[in-house]
This record gives structure tokens, sequence and C-alpha cells, in this order.
């Protein structure tokens, strides 16, 4: 199609911080530059401070105009609903009062809130709602499915079954999505993640921050796993390797949104960390903007964590990685980046360091991030050819 300065409403989870989600908006904005981006979500957030933008409630944007695309990235967007995405998206008091109110008092809040069903999709918007955007060219890019109920398990899963169905262009990031969708009767392509792109858009990123600084390398964990394993335990695993490589241990947070990753825990890990090696010396990033984040991995020596965009930017700046025990993240590592470590215990991190660092001097390893990230900027910049 090819016009110029459309009207694009760009919908995701950009509401909440959450590393992957903004990266999404950022490198998105990037492929759809000379034409009018507009920022949507389940709810309405002021984002400036990490993208720039006033993130807006997409549905009420759907009801009061006609746009020229909507356009949909990134995420495991189909089993996400607007009451699981309110949970992550408020506030921490907010938030509590929405997990304790009874289904009706959700679907109460979600209605209010969201102009959605609790149990709605939260982030696949349902045009058939909208008369002025029946007609809408709806794309969707870089999308899991693996947390999607089959059509028939519930009205949730048809209405997002639905609105997949609706897209124009819907592209999947992993072999399990692709299969899903092919059996729900969608017409989906099977691309890598369009993050693996970030150093084509921003190759300066390779220049890194803090390259002053001693080599580090990154971790990062969900709460859930810290939880799981506990600080001592990390910070033993953290300090051997640091103390194989001679690399300091700088940690990562993915995202500081509710039921993500937790500052507080962070700091029990370093704690441990200074009272086991006191010349470690370790920290903790202290910026959220996505792109600076992104140059912290682009200069480490290593990333270990349980982002799976973590991963793919250690990948696609041929940097070592390994994966913590994710089952998404081991799902699309399987198929896109298998030579290094997936579903790794925290206790075995200086085994899979050891691989990763290795497998990384490979050229046939470097060949493919490189391909990968070629991949993943053509299927994007034709999509946008195609739909925009």
């Amino acid at each position: 199609m090819s016009r110029t300065n459309a009207e694009v409403l760009l919908i995701g989870a950009y509401e909440r911080d959450n590393f992957g989600d903004l990266l999404f908006f950022q490198l998105t904005k990037e492929y759809l530059a000379g034409h009018q981006v507009v920022a949507g979500s389940i709810i309405g957030a002021d984002m400036t401070a990490l993208l720039g933008t006033t993130v807006h409630a997409h549905n009420p944007l759907l009801a009061q105009r006609a746009w020229d695309a909507v356009w949909v990235v990134g995420g495991e967007v189909g089993g996400v609903t607007t009451e699981n995405a309110l949970a992550m998206s408020l506030g921490s008091d907010e938030g509590d009062i929405f997990d304790s109110v009874s289904a009706h008092g959700r679907e109460v809040v979600s209605e209010y809130l969201a102009d959605a069903s609790a149990l709605a999709p939260a982030y696949l918007p349902e045009l058939k709602r909208f008369p002025l955007n029946l007609d809408t060219p709806l794309v969707i890019n870089s999308v899991g499915l693996g947390t999607m109920s089959p059509v028939g398990s519930s009205p949730g899963a048809n209405a997002a079954i639905s609105a997949l169905r609706s897209s124009r262009s819907l592209s999947v990031r992993d072999p399990s999505s692709l299969r899903f969708a092919l059996a729900s009767g969608l017409n989906a392509t099977l691309s890598p993640d369009m993050v693996h792109a970030i150093p084509i858009l921003y190759p300066e990123l390779a220049e890194g921050i803090g390259r002053h600084e001693a080599p580090y390398f990154l971790f990062q964990s969900n709460a859930h796993l810290v939880e799981k394993y506990g600080a001592e335990a990390i910070a033993k695993s953290l300090a051997g390797i640091a103390l194989a490589t001679g690399w300091r241990p700088v940690l990562f947070l993915a995202g500081i949104a509710r039921h993500h990753d937790r500052a507080d825990q962070y700091d029990e890990v370093i704690s441990m960390l200074t009272a086991i090696a006191p010349n470690l010396n370790p920290t903790v990033i202290a910026t959220r903007a996505p792109l600076e984040l992104a140059a912290w991995i682009a200069g480490s020596e290593m990333w270990i964590g349980s982002s799976l965009h973590g991963r793919i930017i250690a990948g696609s700046f041929l940097k070592p990685r390994v994966s913590l025990v994710n089952l998404k993240v081991a799902t699309y590592a399987s198929h896109w980046d298998s030579e290094f470590p997936a579903e790794v215990e925290v206790g075995d991190l200086g085994d899979a360091a050891s691989v990763a660092i290795s497998a990384a001097q490979a050229p046939a390893a470097i060949s493919q991030s490189r391909e990968l990230s070629r991949a993943a900027d053509r299927a994007t910049r034709q999509l946008v050819e195609e739909n925009v």
C-alpha cells in the first residue's frame, strides 16, 4: 500500500513498565516513521518518561474515530484478559484491592476502566464492536499464542480467536504458536521476534553503557524464581561466575510492574553477594529507559536471565546468553537459538555460562544471530509495505 502520513493506532502492553513490551513500541514506531502513531493499551497511562508519549485506552479511541490501520505487536497477547492486564498494570494498592474483589467486582472495574469485559482479550481489539473501524486493517506482529485456549473452551478464548481471525496479517514468533494458529483455522506466518532487528535500527547500542567500567555480566530474574531459589543460592552462583570470569555481576530489572521483577529481592541478592565476595562490587541498573537497558545488554559480556527479550538482545549483539527456567523462553529458544542454554536451574549456572561463552565464539552461531536480525527486519518492513 505504501501510503504516507497514515494514522495508526499501535496497541500493546505499553501502560506498564515491562522491558520487552516497551521495546515493541519503540521499534515499531521506527518502522512506522512518516506516519502518525498513537499508543493504545487496555488503560491509559502517562509513559512520557519511558516512551516519550502518553498511552491512551484503545477501546474509546476505536469508538471515537476511524483509523487507517490498527497494529498490535508482541507478547503472549492472546491469553491475556482484561483482568489479567489490570492486575499487572494497576498501582500496588489498587492492584491489591482488584485482586481481592469478587468476579463480579472485577467485571465492573474492567468495564469502567477499559470499556471491556474482564475476560475479553486485553490487547486484541474486537473491531466488530466499533462501527467506524469495521473495515480498518488489523495487523498483528511478532506475537506468541502459547497461553491461549482453543476455540470453544471459554467466551474469552472465543473472543481472542475471533479477533485474530479478523486480522489482515498475523505473524507469530514460534512454531508452537504457528501450530495453534493453524489448528484454529487462522492464516499465520512464522518469523523471529521483531526485537532481533534492534542492531539494525539502533547500531549505536553496540557501544554499550559504562564501557569505562570493569567488564560485567548481567543477571535478571522474575520474582517467582528469586522466591523459589532464594537470594543466597543466587548470590553463590553469581559469585562463582564472577570469580571464574573476572566479570562484575550487574543486576537487571526487566520490568517493575506488579507480578514482574522486584527490586527489594535484588537488594537481598546484592547483600548476599557482598557478604560472600566483598570485592565484587555488584550493582543494580538504575535506568528504566528501554533503549538504555538494551545498551547495557549490548555492552555486557554475558546475559543470564528469565526474560525472553533480554536473551534476544544479547543474541542480536552476539553475546553469550543463558536462560533460567521459563517455558516461554525455552519454547522460543528451542527453535531460534538452540545452541545456548535454556531452562537452567540456579545451581547449574556456572556450567551453563561456560557452555554459552564457548558457543558464542562459533562462526555458525554468529552467522545465525545476524540472519535472525535480518529476517526480523525484513518481515516487519514487509508488513508495513503491505498494510499501511
